[in-house]
């Protein structure tokens, strides 16, 4: 709604009724080794988080060392780390991990926790810290922390939540009931309805029309409402930005580079035809062979899993390309879905092998990928670029530089936004972090 320069005196202070004119000059320079990601030996801390529950590196390492020795417990042969890796185990492990922090978190947030009663009735019933006399011994206690390298605080807290975790999927693999007036009183409020009769009402119905409103009127339902009228204050920033995206497309790019890049990234381009497959492993032959005769006779795989005491998840190897799984794989991939092979020779023993899936191979040519290879190029190479211009930037402010001047010597963008502290807006230059950070802080 707008005023008449005769209301300017009675009109309400707005506050946006004077943008002050700010000043800020704001390189960005963007991926210069900001999005990293280091290995385990560089010092990664969490793998993984749910919620407010981080998975740790340590937590990582001991769950897959013990998934491991179980699975070789299970077989009755040693099966080295890497070779376990080599059939996902790793995948295993880290599902069951972001399952326990799910519990965890869920616990968390409703507030479920137990005693220290509970954790001292728990911790006194563990065999691993029985003495002689078959009751809790501290010492054995402390000494089997020591070992482990655990404080008492640590495995406690660790058993709190273990306790906690159980008790969560015990209620919902349960199916716990609520209480009956708890529910009755819930359905009674949820299912409760309202029978009504509607009278439609339109400006034919009035007596008399509504009345067009004044001047005066519309003028003081604006100072009523001002609020709705107002834009919030914000500060209007001039900055000079040099960003890789704005000079990417202008960098050279040759295509024998191109080419060498696509091939030393062929695996991320030519996938080949892969299978999903399970295999189950038998102390000897003897027993592999009665196992695959039961097949043939209708036994279901799944039961024969069962009555080697394993679950699906434990003899899963995940999607295996043909030289993944070596001598047998001509054997695998010659089977239709759902099909069984073997039993067949493996360093573990002779095993059956079950295709659970057939994944297709597939080819992305250099001509499709080529744009964005070379887009990925183009990219570092401005980000290179920028990161020469820092220097010559910083000398041309120390020397009183505007910032029109670092447009002309530097080769940077003008540009104006009015920004508001503590919100992104829809320009292009909000969309850094650093920019709305500097940004926010920036003083007239």
């Amino acid at each position: 709604m707008a005023e008449t320069p005769s209301d300017d005196k009675k009109r309400p202070k707005s506050l946006a009724r004077e943008v002050a004119v700010w000043v800020l000059m704001a390189m960005l320079i963007v991926g210069l080794g900001g999005f990293g990601v280091t290995s385990f030996s560089g010092g990664v801390a969490t793998v993984g988080r749910v919620g407010d529950i981080e998975i740790s590196a340590d937590d990582y390492a001991i769950a897959l060392q013990n998934r491991v020795a179980a699975l070789s417990e299970q077989l009755g042969v040693q099966i080295p780390t890497r070779e376990a890796l080599a059939f996902g185990v790793e995948g295993q492990v880290l599902e069951n991990l972001v399952q326990r922090a799910a519990l965890d978190n869920e616990a968390g947030r409703i507030g479920l926790s137990v005693g220290d009663a509970t954790v001292a009735a728990e911790l006194r019933g563990m065999d691993a810290f029985m003495g002689v006399s078959g009751t809790f011994d501290r010492e054995a206690y402390r000494f089997a922390l020591e070992r482990s390298r655990q404080t008492e605080v640590e495995f406690e807290a660790r058993l709190r939540g273990d306790i906690a975790r159980q008790l969560l999927q015990g209620v919902v693999a349960g199916g716990f009931t609520a209480p009956a007036t708890l529910t009755d009183t819930l359905y009674a409020w949820a299912a409760e309805k309202r029978g009504f009769t509607m009278l439609r009402l339109t400006e034919a119905d009035l007596t008399r029309p509504v009345p067009i409103p004044t001047d005066a009127e519309l003028q003081a339902y604006h100072h009523t409402n001002i609020a709705a009228f107002t834009r919030p204050e914000a500060k209007r920033i001039t900055y000079a930005a040099l960003l890789p995206d704005a000079i990417a497309a202008d960098q050279p790019v040759d295509d024998t580079v191109l080419k060498q890049l696509y091939e030393d990234r062929i695996t991320e381009f030519v996938v080949p035809e892969r299978r999903l497959v399970e295999r189950l492993v038998y102390p000897d032959q003897a027993a592999a062979d009665a196992a695959r005769a039961e097949l043939d006779a209708g036994k279901p795989f799944d039961t024969l899993v069962m009555e080697r005491g394993l679950t699906l998840d434990a003899i899963d190897l995940g999607d295996v390309s043909r030289d993944d799984l070596g001598d047998v794989g001509e054997a695998v991939f010659s089977l239709p879905e759902g099909g069984v092979a073997g039993p067949l020779a493996t360093d573990l023993g002779p095993a059956l092998f079950r295709v659970a899936a057939v994944l297709a191979a597939e080819e992305t040519s250099f001509d499709d990928a080529k744009a964005g290879l070379a887009l990925e190029l183009q990219l570092e190479a401005a980000r290179g670029l920028i990161d020469g211009q820092v220097d010559l930037v910083d000398d041309l402010l120390a020397s009183g530089a505007t910032l029109e001047d670092l447009v002309a010597e530097a080769g940077m963008t003008l540009g104006t936004v009015d920004h508001v502290v503590g919100q992104r807006g829809d320009t292009a230059i909000e969309g850094y972090a650093a920019f709305l950070d500097a940004a926010d802080a920036v003083a007239e």
